[in-house]
């Protein structure tokens, strides 16, 4: 199902993790205008980028989220967040680049140098900016831009 220009709901529900589990990770009907909203927020990214984005994990139903060790309070698990890597730079360059050009999201989180997680929220985008580091094997995660 196209959800936007540039944006499909397999996109938001593909996952290796929950394929492997057998999890069905369908989105529930009452959180489909949160995708809708979600994908719609993606294409500013997008433009603001000039670069594709590749989704690496979008909606998680619970079952999910669990498998994943997400957060229980995740945004994940309802529809308003994603994981994503672009060939417009390294996460921290990505984030950078949506911070000066004044994206409007809930949370920005720089992942261990490796992907950028952006939240969104349909009433109050808080602007909140976190890097996640290892610290004695566990993630924890630092205000600013690290």
């Amino acid at each position: 199902m196209q959800l936007t220009e540039h944006f499909t709901l397999e996109e938001f529900t593909r996952s290796t993790t929950g394929e492997r589990a057998k999890i069905n990770n369908s989105v529930p009907v009452q959180l489909m205008p949160n995708i809708k909203l979600t994908a719609n927020k993606l294409e500013c990214v997008r433009k603001v980028l000039g670069f594709p984005i590749i989704i690496t994990s979008g909606y998680r139903c619970p079952a999910l989220n669990t498998q994943v060790g997400g957060s229980p309070t995740s945004a994940h698990t309802k529809g308003l967040a994603v994981d994503f890597h672009s060939s417009y730079g390294t996460p921290k360059e990505i984030c950078q680049r949506l911070i000066d050009a004044g994206v409007q999201f809930d949370k920005l989180i720089q992942e261990h140098n490796q992907w950028v997680h952006i939240g969104f929220s349909p009433s109050n985008n808080r602007q909140i900016v976190l890097t996640a580091v290892k610290q004695g094997g566990k993630t924890v995660y630092v205000n600013g831009l690290v």
